[in-house]
């Protein structure tokens, strides 16, 4: 009898840790769903950062590599085209940003020989520069305006934890977020997106 008794504490006992372990698991899977119904639910957040640039907050999108073949086949078709496997993707992130840069430049005549024609002629050329953001220079030559434009961008992405809070505490993890700065004045931040890849 004891033996019988034994081996049905046993089997309970190891039901109990299956039943355990699938039930948190479950609590898991949940609290990812809702997790990512708030950050589908929710705008990109675009403000200035203390310095005056530009910058963005978007909360973290957790998909299985399953989700993120159904429902992002562009982010799969660049990874693709770097010779990276999906199944290997730990996270993506995608930033679309808009330069504008407005400038007065004074025209200054410049003398070329033309070749073909054989004769002297004149053009306008101007240059403008804001080192090390942005350099634009141009002529004008018969009516027609040629440019060449350089801007140059750093953009910084921090991935930080944000915590639960319960009257003065503060505990646990109640969403990941990324935060985009972009270092170029002439630059704004549109868009972020942060996806993150799990098992």
């Amino acid at each position: 009898m004891n033996k019988y008794l034994i081996a049905l504490c046993l089997a309970l006992f190891v039901v109990s840790v299956w039943l355990a372990d699938a039930l948190f698991k479950s609590k898991a899977e949940c609290e990812r769903l809702t997790a990512n119904q708030e950050c589908l639910m929710a705008d990109v957040r675009l403000y200035e950062s203390k310095a005056g640039e530009s910058a963005a907050s978007v909360a973290r999108l957790q998909l299985t590599k399953d989700e993120l073949e159904r429902n992002y086949q562009a982010v799969c078709a660049e990874a693709r085209n770097l010779g990276l496997k999906v199944k290997r993707l730990q996270a993506a992130a995608k930033t679309a940003t808009n330069t504008t840069v407005s400038i007065q430049a004074p025209i200054k005549d410049s003398i070329i020989y033309r070749y073909k024609e054989r004769l002297i002629d004149t053009l306008k050329v101007f240059e403008w520069k804001d080192p090390p953001w942005a350099e634009v220079s141009g002529r004008i030559d018969s009516g027609k305006v040629s440019l060449d434009i350089h801007t140059t961008d750093t953009i910084k992405q921090i991935v930080h934890r944000v915590p639960k809070r319960f009257l003065f505490f503060r505990f646990g993890t109640k969403a990941i977020r990324q935060e985009v700065v972009s270092k170029n004045p002439y630059t704004h931040i549109v868009y972020s997106e942060y996806i993150e890849v799990t098992k």
